[in-house]
């Protein structure tokens, strides 16, 4: 799974646009998460945590 691929199953668990995922590139917060091997589900859930959803 590419980066973007991963960005947009995050923006399915977050009940965002698909298209949103193209903004989230910008952000250092998400490839990290990425390449930490987080799920997108993982992701979500450390996103709401942190207040970043």
């Amino acid at each position: 799974m590419t980066l973007f691929e991963w960005l947009a199953a995050v923006c399915g668990e977050l009940d965002w646009h698909v298209m949103r995922a193209h903004d989230m590139l910008d952000d250092t917060r998400w490839s990290d998460m990425f390449e930490q091997g987080l799920t997108p589900a993982q992701a979500a859930q450390a996103a709401r945590r942190d207040r970043l959803a």
